[in-house]
């Protein structure tokens, strides 16, 4: 099994790298339309409070989305970089002592 990629937390307290990290995992190969998956997108600007969270246009149908559209963390007013802590915090919470024994143990008798 490969070794999951290590994400250098230190680097993730600044908004921008934050954004960064977001794209690069959500789009490997590039920014593509959520509406019509047609790769033909050009920026559209910045968030006015988020300045490191870039919009979208789609040059197919129009649609416009930014980095967090469609995800867990759009609609929220808390700035990116404390999302992601909290999401590295509660995965060393599942992966450290009981909480990984109960995980596997989920998924061996409920095959989840």
């Amino acid at each position: 099994m490969a070794a999951p990629d290590l994400v250098n937390l230190s680097g993730l307290m600044d908004d921008a790298k934050c954004f960064a990290f977001v794209r690069q995992h959500r789009w490997p190969e590039g920014v593509h339309c959520l509406g019509c998956a047609s790769p033909a997108v050009v920026r559209a600007g910045c968030d006015d409070t988020q300045p490191a969270r870039q919009r979208y246009r789609c040059k197919a149908c129009a649609s416009r989305f930014d980095d967090l559209t469609d995800t867990v963390l759009a609609g929220h007013h808390q700035p990116l970089r404390v999302w992601v802590l909290c999401l590295y915090f509660m995965g060393l919470n599942l992966s450290n002592g009981r909480g990984s024994v109960r995980l596997l143990w989920r998924k061996k008798r409920l095959g989840v």
